[in-house]
């Protein structure tokens, strides 16, 4: 792991990278959302416009925005039809707003970032953290009113609670969490995401992925030794369209848990067997990285796989690691104090 945390230089402008395809009605709400959050920081406040492969009026839209707290820079660019992808498009437009002395952050197009949003990321910054991932919400009422997708939203709920534990436990003990922190809500997502530009271009930039290029982003960032923290102050509300613009993309998830009767579980699921051998290879003092949660960490899981193993999931942390990490705990505070 590299030191980057002893020369954080101060960071003295914020790029916003945006990946936009045909989002003609989306796009002006999320500048205007964008110059509102600009206003809340003293930085200058940039949003990078890669109008990929549209063939709506974005473009015009982006062009012809006007805000005193907001500029925006807008690029267009044609991928070939076998290398389009919304992960590839945010890749290109991460990398033209990765300007030296930078907060670069990304979002999508249909996303409304809070006010606060810029404001938290810096925040952060200031704190230590080199990479953040902010929250993200959803309105998906026609998702929940499928008894496919509530039987999905409700196992993969109780079951990701009992997996963010575990995971942050594992942080700790790796020295990647601190050992006072509370459990991050550990979402990594694209669309409310910022890291240093310059730690970004060192650690080789966006991983190009067509999907999950985001949670590629954060393990690798982990794997270089950034201080990746999540914020809940720094938020973005995405849409629940069920027609959207990337294959393989939120859109195309929530159809297919409203259509499948035993939906597929978020790739990122980790059965309670594996999740105990990192836990004993951690308490044993052998440290490796969390699993890279842009790709399947096991056998697929389907809906009836977490209820089946929410139980042992849940005996495995009230029973093992909790009580580990309590003796682990006493041990660490006590060599500190030493």
């Amino acid at each position: 792991m590299t030191p980057w945390h002893d020369t954080r230089p101060a960071l003295r402008h914020v790029t916003v990278a945006i990946p936009v395809r045909d989002e003609v009605k989306r796009l002006h709400r999320l500048l205007e959302a964008l110059a509102g959050a600009a206003q809340a920081c003293d930085l200058p406040v940039t949003a990078l416009v890669l109008a990929n492969n549209c063939t709506d009026a974005s473009e015009r839209i982006a062009r012809s925005f006007r805000s005193p707290a907001l500029a925006v820079s807008v690029h267009s660019v044609t991928f070939p039809v076998s290398t389009a992808s919304a992960g590839r498009a945010r890749r290109v437009a991460m990398d033209l707003a990765a300007r030296t002395g930078g907060l670069l952050m990304t979002t999508d197009a249909d996303a409304i970032p809070a006010q606060g949003w810029i404001r938290a990321a810096l925040d952060a910054m200031g704190d230590g953290a080199d990479l953040v991932c902010g929250s993200i919400s959803a309105d998906v009422p026609h998702v929940l009113a499928t008894p496919s997708g509530a039987r999905i939203t409700r196992a993969e709920e109780g079951y990701s609670a009992l997996l963010r534990r575990v995971r942050h436990r594992l942080d700790q003990v790796a020295g990647r969490q601190s050992a006072q922190s509370q459990t991050p809500h550990y979402m990594e997502s694209g669309a409310s995401m910022a890291i240093r530009a310059d730690l970004y271009r060192a650690i080789g930039g966006l991983p190009a992925l067509d999907f999950g290029e985001d949670r590629a982003l954060v393990f690798r960032a982990e794997a270089h030794g950034l201080a990746v923290r999540y914020s809940c102050d720094m938020t973005a509300r995405v849409s629940g369209r069920l027609q959207g613009r990337a294959d393989g993309g939120m859109a195309a998830c929530l159809r297919h848990r409203m259509q499948d009767a035993d939906p597929l579980a978020d790739q990122a699921m980790i059965l309670p067997d594996a999740l105990r051998a990192m836990w004993d290879e951690a308490m044993s003092g052998s440290i490796r990285a969390y699993p890279d949660r842009s790709v399947p960490a096991g056998p697929t899981l389907r809906a009836s796989d977490l209820e089946a193993r929410l139980a042992d999931l849940a005996a495995l942390v009230d029973g093992t690691v909790d009580p580990d990490f309590a003796r682990w705990s006493d041990r660490h505070a006590a060599m500190v104090v030493g």
